[in-house]
């Protein structure tokens, strides 16, 4: 099972969110959003 990570760069600086919500007003507001398929954060003991 795969999760995403969406990022973007404003400026000098680079904003990473697992968040699409956050990615979709960013998107609105004109920015470009990219996607990259990460693996998720589960712990298996």
């Amino acid at each position: 099972m795969a999760d995403f990570m969406w990022y973007w760069t404003k400026g000098n600086s680079r904003f990473f969110t697992r968040n699409t919500q956050i990615a979709e007003k960013a998107m609105k507001d004109g920015i470009l959003v990219m996607g990259r398929k990460v693996k998720p954060n589960i712990i298996k003991f």
